[in-house]
């Protein structure tokens, strides 16, 4: 990129129109795509489609003689490609700093082996059709040039597209989701790569810029790493950075992007890095995302492919050009939809999968614009009317990939639901996605220790992939009516509801700090989410949540809390209620967290002792659910594991060892689930699978109780009430036998007979109690498919 058009250098006063032309021309981008999307939404089409066709029609109207006038005035275009270098720049680092390194690092090989899929079976097609290609347009010379531009063209995916795409149909949290990101920047970087390699060793004159400016990179990442870690230090009380140091890290990106594309590099790679090597932990971090998300999301993308529909022009195409452009539309999504069915069906990934994948694969976009828009690609063969055939295949198949992947949604919504709403089929090997809620610091050292408890230990972390979550609940305070004027009101007049100073955001930074704490440990990161609601609909909006990030599992706090003296304290009848409907409503498991935090479960990370947790097994759906659970806790050497079943003592004695055979991958619970089976040969199964696999092998301890009635329970429950530091226990059971007459003085149903009498301060147990629901209609939903 010649320096003169990057940094949009004027002549005489011929700055004042193109600028204002430009913000206008957002404007128009901005309104007209707001328009598009109203419209398109609701039959499942993602914003980059709106925001193209915004584009699309704003480049139509400079049909009219004074509207092109106006928008494209003398030197716009430098303007034009000078800014959308600045937006590139912005969203490619957030994407840097937004992607899930652990999904990547466990997805390598079948980001890789996609990649390598469409980057062959594109450039198969193109090397076929390149001599029709040469004797149509007709083109003479510089044959290499020619087929790495098409090349790039069919085999390109734009990721900032497919990342928008895939978070407006809300699949960015799924597996197949994740994917497709990771395999459309993959896809992006190796083009980038090629043809930079490629086009440096025809020039001979950029392979030492590549090698000096990689170096730079690498430096640049050490002063970052370096400041952000400084930073947060000079206001420690402060939540967030400020502006003047958050402007700190963009001028250091901004001057290394600016030196790269003026050697007419391409500096996308090195920005992208530059994120993806930030530190994931601390204020700086968070100060980062809170403010990038919001306007890169909202303005900057919509702008920049707003900007790529505008650039649409056919009116100069001639019959051979309609031809060409139409072939090389076919070919892209042929050798996409052709490279990524051959990876799929070697990685072994569902079929139902396999059309999508190579759908949303081929968007068009980024790197295809700033190929054409390159200083090596003024050639003799490169006129205007062949840019315009490119930029026109870039928009169409964009389109054409947005419509049939979106109609492809639609029409098997059932295939891309979040269907892992029950830990009873979970293997550890899979992903164990939790959402924790907190109302304050009280509630976030609780949800920091159950999250601590279930990510295993350091050395085991990378084997057992685990996605917390933790939402701070902010309640708003309800309207009062007063005919007094502001300044009349008494100073705590604001805080009489008692809701935003205990529950607020001022107890915010001490659950960073905690987080923060907890991910220097365990080197697991806790994603943050803050959710500020009504009471009344807050159980909504967790539900919502649950869904979207399709998480297995739901934490909520208990209502009540303890205090110093050992007591408990009632925290509000609203949280109980809120509780009490997340429960009814939550499309997953939930669990309520009686946290004890004195005398009951403490951290993990912040010690080496050892806890003792006791899973409580009954039988039924609950407790099946809540021992499955306990799986993840086997992973963790800092926890000492008990089962204690309780037996009726009319039951015939069973002896469990040898009964099943361990096999992998939970192999067992498929051949058992049946509809006819009843609930006591699902439990029997369900226990010697756990018993061989966990108990025989000397992870998890193993205790039989036998009683007759409630009573005899309830004095065992005593008994063992000072032994352990936390129990994990099924809320519902039905019609039991070893808990009647224990739901006489039960004070808090939503825990379950046992979860109550556990959870009550009359009785002498100091444990916390962690009470799990499963989700109602998971195993019926299982047993279906």
């Amino acid at each position: 990129m010649d320096p003169k058009m990057l940094f949009c250098l004027p002549e005489g006063d011929a700055l004042f129109n193109p600028l204002n032309t430009m913000f206008i021309q957002m404007a128009c981008i901005l309104v007209f795509s707001q328009f598009f999307y109203l419209f398109l939404k609701p039959c499942g089409q993602a914003g980059p489609v709106a925001q193209i066709l915004a584009g699309i029609v704003l480049s139509l109207l400079t049909i009219i003689r004074k509207v092109h006038e106006f928008f494209l005035q003398k030197d716009s275009a430098s303007y034009y490609i000078f800014f959308s270098f600045l937006l590139r720049t912005v969203f490619m680092f957030l994407i840097g700093l937004e992607i899930d390194l652990d999904f990547m690092k466990r997805n390598l090989k079948n980001s890789i082996v996609i990649t390598l899929g469409c980057l062959v079976s594109s450039g198969i097609i193109w090397l076929a059709f390149l001599w029709f290609i040469i004797h149509i347009l007709p083109i003479k010379d510089d044959f290499l040039t020619l087929f790495l531009a098409f090349l790039v063209t069919l085999s390109n995916t734009a990721s900032p597209v497919v990342i928008r795409s895939i978070i407006d149909w809300k699949l960015h949290t799924s597996e197949i989701g994740r994917l497709a990101i990771s395999c459309g920047l993959f896809i992006e970087i190796t083009n980038i790569f090629i043809y930079t390699i490629v086009i440096s060793f025809i020039s001979g004159t950029m392979t030492g810029d590549i090698f000096l400016y990689s170096f730079a990179t690498g430096v640049l990442v050490l002063i970052i790493r370096f400041l952000a870690s400084w930073l947060p230090k000079r206001n420690p009380k402060e939540k967030y950075l400020s502006k003047a140091e958050t402007l700190v890290f963009f001028i250091l990106i901004l001057i290394l992007a600016l030196t790269i594309e003026s050697s007419n590099l391409n500096s996308t790679v090195y920005v992208f890095f530059l994120g993806l090597m930030f530190p994931r932990e601390g204020k700086t971090y968070r100060t980062l995302i809170q403010r990038l998300s919001y306007p890169v999301h909202e303005f900057v993308l919509p702008v920049y492919f707003g900007y790529i529909g505008f650039r649409f022009s056919v009116y100069s195409l001639t019959t051979r050009h309609y031809i060409v452009l139409g072939l090389t539309v076919a070919l892209s999504l042929l050798g996409k939809l052709l490279g990524v069915l051959c990876a799929c069906s070697f990685l072994k990934i569902p079929k139902k999968y396999w059309l999508f994948l190579s759908t949303i694969l081929s968007v068009k976009g980024h790197i295809g614009l700033v190929l054409l828009d390159s200083n090596v690609m003024h050639k003799k063969w490169f006129t205007p009317i062949i840019h315009d055939m490119f930029v026109a295949a870039l928009v169409i198949t964009t389109l054409l990939s947005g419509v049939i992947t979106s109609l492809l949604l639609r029409t098997q919504e059932k295939v891309f639901a979040h269907q892992k709403t029950s830990l009873e089929f979970f293997d550890t090997k899979e992903e164990l996605r939790v959402l924790t809620c907190v109302y304050g610091v009280r509630h976030s050292r609780g949800s920091i220790s159950l999250v601590s408890a279930l990510s295993g230990s350091s050395h085991v972390a990378s084997s057992t992939p685990f996605t917390p979550y933790l939402m701070h609940l902010i309640p708003l305070p309800k309207k009062k009516k007063t005919e007094l004027l502001y300044h009349e009101l008494d100073e705590d007049a604001g805080n009489s509801n008692g809701g935003e100073d205990e529950f607020g955001t001022n107890e915010g930074l001490e659950i960073n700090d905690s987080i923060d704490s907890f991910t220097k440990d365990r080197k697991i990161l806790v994603r943050q989410v803050k959710l500020v609601a009504h009471m009344e609909n807050m159980h909504e909006e967790i539900c919502n949540a649950t869904e979207d990030l399709r998480v297995s599992i739901v934490f909520l706090p208990f209502h009540k809390h303890q205090r110093i003296d050992g007591k408990t304290t009632n925290d509000g009848e609203f949280f109980r209620h809120m509780n009490r409907k997340v429960l009814k409503q939550a499309q997953c498991s939930i669990g309520i967290f009686v946290d004890r935090n004195i005398t009951g479960f403490q951290q993990l990370h912040v010690s080496d002792s050892v806890q003792h947790v006791a899973a409580l097994f009954f039988g039924g759906p609950d407790d099946r659910e809540a021992l499955s659970l306990c799986k993840w806790l086997t992973n963790n050497p800092q926890i000492h594991l008990t089962i204690i079943q309780f037996v009726a003592d009319d039951t015939k004695i069973e002896k469990l060892v040898g009964d099943a055979v361990t096999k992998e991958n939970n192999e067992v619970f498929l051949e058992i689930v049946s509809k006819d089976q009843t609930e006591e040969e699902t439990d029997r199964s369900f226990l010697e699978e756990f018993y061989n696999r966990f108990v025989t092998t000397g992870q998890v301890g193993f205790i039989e109780k036998r009683v007759s009635n409630g009573l005899q329970t309830l004095m065992i429950l005593r008994e063992i009430g000072e032994m352990y530091s936390l129990f994990v226990v099924g809320k519902h059971r039905g019609d039991c036998p070893m808990t009647s007459g224990m739901n006489d003085w039960e004070e808090c149903p939503e825990l379950g007979t046992v979860g109550d009498f556990l959870a009550s301060s009359n009785m002498d147990v100091n444990a916390s109690v962690l009470v799990v629901q499963r989700h109602r209609h998971s195993f019926d939903s299982f047993v279906d498919e």
